[in-house]
């Protein structure tokens, strides 16, 4: 097992440590990304899911990232499952605001997710993956709201996907996505490569 008090889990929580060690970033910011952890995946399968978590899978996630978020040295992670929904929702509501580095950050991150596919299925994928943003989020990007069609288009495929795999035969054997060849890293990598170039010779 590769979990958090494995040896692989806690060499990556030290890198991750020592990557962030570098930027400013507010314990408020920290506990916002780590509830996002939590929460969206959540909210991900309430929507689309071929079956809801039942209360013990949330809670396990839950606890999980809390343990994570610990191991961070983050302070003041909220002791229950639903104090932390209440965080993540508060802190959405007061800090979810444009500005040109968010639409910096998010244009980068969808541009690498459209640099796994083919080029002239861009201009489809884009306001696909925007249909999937709600108003909040796409006014602090300062993305264009896509079309009702396109929003209906995504999101019932996605639940016909969810109802179709509902009824397939269940997988035998589990299937992580570390395990998968990755497309950033397609000759494999070690936790040492892990972190932007200019930080690297920093991190040995």
């Amino acid at each position: 097992m590769r979990g958090y008090e494995s040896e692989r889990g806690a060499e990556a929580i030290r890198r991750m440590n020592a990557i962030h060690g570098h930027y400013p970033i507010s314990n408020e910011d920290f506990l916002y990304v780590l509830s996002t952890f939590i929460y969206e995946p959540i909210r991900w399968n309430k929507r689309f899911g071929w079956r809801l978590f039942c209360e013990q899978e949330k809670l396990a996630i839950f606890y999980f990232w809390q343990a994570v978020g610990e191991r961070m040295q983050i302070r003041d992670i909220p002791s229950s499952y639903e104090e932390f929904a209440h965080y993540n929702q508060k802190y959405e509501q007061e800090n979810f605001v444009f500005s040109d580095s968010n639409r910096a950050v998010g244009e980068s991150t969808i541009n690498l997710f459209l640099s796994w596919f083919p080029a002239l299925s861009h201009p489809l994928l884009k306001p696909a993956i925007y249909s999937l943003f709600d108003e909040r989020t796409l006014a602090a990007f300062g993305f264009t709201k896509p079309s009702t069609l396109i929003v209906s288009g995504v999101e019932n495929s996605l639940k016909l996907r969810g109802y179709l795999q509902r009824w397939l035969v269940p997988r035998r054997r589990s299937d992580f996505f570390t395990e998968s060849q990755l497309k950033s890293y397609p000759r494999g990598y070690q936790l040492r490569d892990i972190g932007p170039s200019w930080m690297l010779d920093k991190l040995e």
